[in-house]
């Protein structure tokens, strides 16, 4: 943008400059915890003057205002003033919507979370009956932080399956509007528009993506793999997934299919989780609350010493380690993480998983169990929610706000 605002300069576009300034001094703030006068003059290379009027206009807003000084600032003499970026100028959702569950969470524009809200679902709902659940849940959770649905300013949302943007429209962050659903996707999602239906109960625009990549996103955001940029992420639960995260993005691929080995019938995921589902549904028998709970009947019964549950678990560690492997080999990630359900089993699914990796991968890779939980997928809804709010701000028509 730098680049950008010498070109205006040299153009004498005065409004476009002042625009372009606007845009750098919010973009300062937002990348810092606090900032002086003098340290935004020395981030954006303005003259005082000009940085006054910058900080004036921003203030005005309400994006930015006078904060306390750091502790370490303080001292003998007149304090610098502080300004802050107002995190609390806007707000975003996330949203997961999944065969059992929909989960709803909110954060400031700065990801502090607000509240999170979860339902129940029967599996076998429909579309229309899910959707209109997952609205209620998001604005269920919005009333718990205290917020307005005008003070939403950004949702996003995971779904079960593979996204597809629109004949001849692809964008590499979602598929919006119009947007198809292709293997496992949840009943009756591949009839409905569902970032338009949930644009209509919610009130605003609502990014789509693929669950299983939104819950990668969030690991790297907040769980296990904060300290990395190249993750594979791979999802063990009633199905099995997988989302890969190079220089801290996921990674979409042509058709939004990128991760999606899943479908490789060699690998045996498919056979492979069904024969977990089986045995679950073996131990739940003639109970009725077990119902969506086999996989963790089946890590309950291994823990126990089960012979026949340790072996189907050890095979689906197996085999879901073999198609990460695949990928491993494919991106050479820094770090492989296991998260999804059947992740809370531990070391009795880790160690198998890791094992098997082993055998397959030219170099040893770190693999650790996902912190997220059953949050990982609407927190990355709520950082795609995010990123796009803060982009908004800084966008300047015309110019992209990454160069």
């Amino acid at each position: 943008m730098s680049q950008d605002r010498e070109a205006a300069a040299r153009l004498g576009d005065s409004s476009l400059l002042r625009r372009l300034n606007i845009a750098a001094a919010l973009g300062a703030f937002i990348k810092s915890p606090a900032l002086t006068l003098r340290e935004l003059r020395a981030v954006i290379g303005v003259s005082r003057p000009t940085a006054e009027d910058l900080l004036a206009e921003l203030l005005d807003d309400g994006r930015v205002e006078e904060t306390a000084p750091p502790r370490q600032a303080r001292g003998a003499g007149r304090p610098a003033r502080y300004f802050r970026f107002r995190a609390e100028s806007g707000y975003v959702s996330g949203i997961d919507i999944g065969a059992h569950k929909t989960l709803a969470v909110v954060t400031d524009l700065r990801g502090n979370p607000l509240a999170s809200h979860r339902r129940e679902l029967d599996p076998e709902l429909d579309a229309p009956e899910r959707l209109r659940a997952a609205v209620e849940t998001a604005r269920e959770c919005w009333r718990v932080a205290g917020l307005d649905p005008a003070e939403i300013t950004g949702a996003a949302c995971g779904v079960t399956g593979t996204l597809r943007a629109p004949e001849g429209v692809f964008d590499v962050a979602v598929s919006q509007a119009g947007s198809g659903l292709t293997p496992y996707s949840l009943p009756g999602f591949t009839k409905v528009d569902v970032a338009a239906t949930l644009e209509a109960g919610l009130g605003l625009p609502v990014a789509v993506a693929n669950d299983v990549k939104l819950a990668a996103l969030a690991e790297q955001w907040k769980g296990a793999a904060q300290d990395h940029r190249d993750i594979v992420y791979m999802f063990a639960g009633h199905r099995a997934g997988a989302g890969v995260l190079l220089n801290g993005q996921v990674h979409q691929g042509r058709h939004g299919a990128a991760g999606e080995i899943g479908t490789l019938p060699m690998l045996g995921w498919e056979s492979a989780v069904a024969r977990l589902h089986a045995r679950g549904a073996e131990l739940a028998a003639g109970s009725a609350s077990a119902a969506g709970r086999e996989g963790e009947l089946v890590i309950a019964s291994a823990a126990r010493q089960d012979p026949e549950s340790l072996a189907v678990l050890i095979e689906f560690a197996e085999v879901l380690a073999r198609g990460a492997a695949v990928l491993a080999l494919a991106v050479d990630p820094e770090i492989v993480v296991l998260g999804g359900g059947m992740s809370r089993g531990g070391a009795i699914i880790a160690e198998p998983f890791r094992r098997e990796l082993d055998k397959f991968t030219l170099f040893p890779i770190e693999v650790v169990i996902s912190t997220m939980g059953a949050d990982s997928v609407a927190v990355g809804a709520a950082r795609l929610a995010l990123d796009t709010v803060l982009n908004s701000l800084l966008e300047v028509p015309g110019i992209d706000p990454r160069s």
